[in-house]
């Protein structure tokens, strides 16, 4: 203290407090105190240690067994009740179940190796990653006449899986893409370590769908019991799957698993190779480039026109559509020791117990793809016009250079994309103008969007039926639009299932 009128001051305070008399405490009275303050501190002690530990117990319950929160661990949908369960050993549940899984997501899944797919088309673009090759689908699309292509999956891929949307065209179009979606490319890392387990003696103890809640990796462990079923049943080379090592990949959005899928083990003499399943909600999740005009695959169909096989790349698939429209693709890879006939694998993909869990999205029926080119050719191109066609898919997706008598001329594509994944009309940013026209008495309505130059120009329209959004662009100003209000709005491309 520097001022001189404090300097006493400690001096005076001390002086003052040996004047004030200090209470007298009964010492019984002291330790009751003391006693009341310790059981306070032990409460709460242990409020806070209950309260820390019941936030514990509460996340463990609700992640546990599904560590990624990416993928659709676990779905509260109904049920969809399954057939019988195999008879073939139950895979072996992963011996770490906290270890982290291999995975592929695609929010839309698989990646066969597509032939000579041509660039993006200002007649199939929506609002997601490109995807060469097909219409349709659940994330993304970079073509003007409504083919989504996809590629998220949820997104990487596996043989025979697809995205949820495509789109096709040569280079010359407009390759610009609104939006992107991931796209799983993950491949499986290791050697596979699991030995064969050898006879097998019991079944499955979880149906993909036998309960409320439903575990991906449970479904996975399903389907691989289902096709040692089918094509090894000593599980001689087939390895029971382990989310360890195994691969997986799921399309998934909007909350809904529209493909999930798996790559399994298969060992002969030391000699390891994979064998790989997607199952998809339709065609428009999958790359199956059977029928396109840009692919180089070799395709032939099966038994019945539900089944049909693919050579490409040295890899062996068959694809399988099922009753309710799902998709059953089964991959053997290049330079494989699946020895399978192919009638094999198609007898399991066939198996109605491969379908996907809960409540999975319904695609509709498939519009013939010929049909389709036919009925736009015979009404969007006039007499003394000429159309000269130079692609083709089964979405259906079609496209060529249309003429006019005068001698006018652009790219002339119309396609289809399932409403139920992300068929309906979006206004992109590569769209100068978007609006809606009535064409009919009973209101009718379609979009009509102008493309601005940097995405190729021209215009496009859509219509937005129950099933399908049904789109036609044309890069000329000159081509008559209401031949294509009248196409897209026909009752045929809306079929029901």
């Amino acid at each position: 203290m520097t001022d001189p009128a404090d300097r006493f001051l400690e001096e005076r305070l001390h002086a003052l407090a040996r004047g004030v008399g200090v209470p007298v405490v009964p010492a019984g009275d002291d330790v009751r105190r003391g006693r009341r303050r310790l059981f306070r501190l032990r409460v709460a002690m242990a409020g806070a240690t209950t309260g820390t530990l019941a936030v514990v117990v509460g996340v463990t319950g609700l992640t546990a067994g599904d560590p990624k929160a990416t993928e659709p661990g676990q779905f509260t949908h109904p049920p969809t009740s399954l057939p019988s369960a195999p008879t073939t050993s139950p895979s072996s549940p992963t011996t770490d179940p906290s270890a982290p899984a291999t995975e592929r997501t695609d929010k839309g899944g698989g990646d066969a190796k597509p032939g000579n797919q041509p660039d993006a088309d200002p007649a199939t673009e929506t609002t997601g990653a490109t995807d060469p090759g097909r219409t349709g689908g659940l994330p993304g699309s970079n073509d003007p006449t409504g083919a989504a292509t996809g590629g998220a999956t949820i997104v990487g891929t596996t043989h025979g899986g697809g995205s949820p949307g495509h789109h096709h065209g040569p280079s010359t179009d407009p390759t610009e893409t609104p939006g992107a979606s991931d796209s799983p490319t993950t491949t499986p890392s290791g050697d596979p370590s699991t030995d064969p387990t050898g006879t097998p003696t019991s079944t499955p103890s979880l149906p993909p769908t036998g309960s409320t809640k439903i575990r991906v990796y449970q479904v996975l462990r399903y389907y691989n019991d289902v096709l040692a079923e089918h094509l090894d049943s000593a599980r001689t080379h087939l390895q029971p799957y382990d989310r360890t090592i195994d691969v997986k990949s799921t399309r998934t959005a909007n909350g809904h698993l529209y493909a999930l899928g798996s790559t399994y083990r298969w060992e002969d003499g030391g000699s390891p190779s994979g064998l790989d399943i997607t199952v998809a909600s339709g065609w428009d999740q999958v790359d199956w480039h059977c029928g396109a005009s840009y692919s180089d695959w070799i395709c032939h169909a099966g038994a019945d026109d539900t089944t049909e096989f693919a050579e490409h790349d040295g890899v062996l698939q068959v694809a399988v559509a099922h009753a309710s429209g799902q998709i059953v693709i089964l991959t053997a890879d290049p330079g494989s020791t699946v020895d399978s006939s192919q009638s094999d694998l198609a007898q399991a993909a066939a198996d109605d117990r491969l379908i996907l869990p809960g409540a999975a999205p319904v695609a509709p029926p498939v519009i013939d793809a010929a049909a389709f080119a036919a009925a736009g050719a015979a009404q969007l191109v006039g007499t003394g016009e000429s159309f000269d066609q130079s692609g083709l898919d089964r979405s259906p997706w079609v496209r060529g250079v249309w003429t006019s008598a005068q001698g006018d001329h652009g790219t002339l594509a119309w396609t289809v994309e399932p409403i139920y994944s992300r068929g309906r009309f979006t206004c992109l940013t590569s769209y100068r103008t978007c609006k809606e026209v009535t064409v009919d008495a009973f209101g009718t309505t379609v979009h009509v969007a102008l493309l601005r130059q940097r995405a190729g120009g021209g215009w496009l329209v859509q219509y937005d039926g129950g099933s399908y959004g049904v789109r036609v662009y044309c890069s000329s100003p000159k081509f008559p639009r209401k031949r294509a209000y009248a196409f897209i709005t026909q009752r045929d491309w809306q079929p029901d299932r």
